[in-house]
């Protein structure tokens, strides 16, 4: 007994790439809006903005080559924002060190935390939705 393959159309290939356009925005965010640290600008453009912007450049990428965008070029799309939210996490383990020795406040460390777990979620979740096309498709010209 063979299972139907579910065919992705266009629509279905949007839903994250949007999702992540949120994500995005929300990376970016802890440096100008919610607890504030104390740490060099150049810090925070490093830990938040680029791999934001990235996050963006993949999802504005995705979004206006959606319809031609191969199964490879979509899974590798997933593992760019996967990167991008593993480099936000790790460079925040010393803060949670920090807000665990109580020298900032555990609010401050959440907020400046939690983007990079989302971003690598939504690119883990990206990876493996928008990588499996079905053969036939694959195959198509």
């Amino acid at each position: 007994m063979t299972l139907p393959v579910a065919q992705h159309r266009p629509a279905d290939r949007s839903a994250l790439p949007v999702a992540g356009l949120v994500v995005a925005a929300w990376a970016a965010l802890p440096p100008y809006a919610g607890p504030s640290l104390v740490l060099d600008p150049t810090v925070e453009v490093v830990d938040h903005v680029l791999p934001a912007l990235v996050v963006l450049a993949v999802c504005v990428t995705v979004l206006a080559f959606r319809r031609r965008a191969t199964a490879g070029a979509l899974f590798a799309a997933g593992l760019l924002v996967v990167l991008a939210g593993f480099w936000m996490t790790v460079t925040h383990v010393p803060l949670l060190a920090q807000a665990a020795r109580g020298e900032v406040s555990w609010a401050a460390a959440t907020w400046h935390s939690l983007p990079g777990l989302a971003v690598m979620v939504l690119g883990a979740a990206w990876a493996v939705r928008l990588g499996k096309e079905p053969a036939a498709e694959q195959a198509a010209p």
